[in-house]
């Protein structure tokens, strides 16, 4: 995000100021997927805006996946998408709920601006999903706090692993190569 010039990072965390090979990192990170995309859905989910809430976390699932999982290859999103899903979302555990949260919520959004086959977001109900029949229907408000602590769990993880967080600064240098370059970092 630039902001009079300056190349941000995360809220609060310019470009020039990441250490990607210090301890910093996953608390860097965390500051940018809780600050760009968690936070926000929060916001919206308060206003009523449950389909943007909605279009913000998918994206940050997205993003997540491609991170947590890089092993599997860029043509693969949808393998990656649903295996964060099943693994790292509690409510989309079972491989069919992860697929058709891919199928439906993920596909549909990115490639079509919509959802598909009826599914739906909804912040009527006290859980992350919902089966109406065939149909889907997701709680931001929920899915927010499932993605916040697969979210904390990766945090978690790059702290004490040290090829997870090479993996990840290597991702991020490669991202934000312009980025890191427009910031002399």
């Amino acid at each position: 995000m630039n902001i009079k010039d300056i190349l941000y990072f995360a809220p609060g965390i310019r470009f020039d100021e990441v250490h990607l090979n210090g301890p910093e990192l996953p608390l860097q990170f965390r500051r940018r997927v809780a600050g760009f995309y968690v936070e926000p859905s929060e916001e919206c989910v308060r206003r009523g805006y449950a389909f943007a809430a909605g279009v913000l976390l998918v994206s940050c699932i997205d993003a997540l996946a491609r991170l947590r999982f890089p092993k599997i290859s860029d043509r693969q999103n949808g393998g990656r998408f649903k295996r964060f899903a099943q693994n790292e979302l509690q409510s989309f555990s079972h491989p069919d709920l992860a697929k058709r949260f891919y199928d439906d919520f993920r596909n549909g959004l990115v490639h079509e601006g919509m959802l598909k086959n009826g599914a739906q977001f909804s912040l009527d109900f006290g859980k992350t999903l919902k089966q109406c029949g065939a149909f889907l229907i997701v709680n931001p408000e929920y899915l927010a706090k499932e993605v916040s602590s697969a979210l904390d769990s990766y945090v978690d993880l790059l702290g004490r692993d040290d090829g997870e967080h090479q993996r990840l600064a290597d991702k991020l240098r490669e991202d934000f190569s312009e980025d890191f370059g427009i910031a002399g970092a």
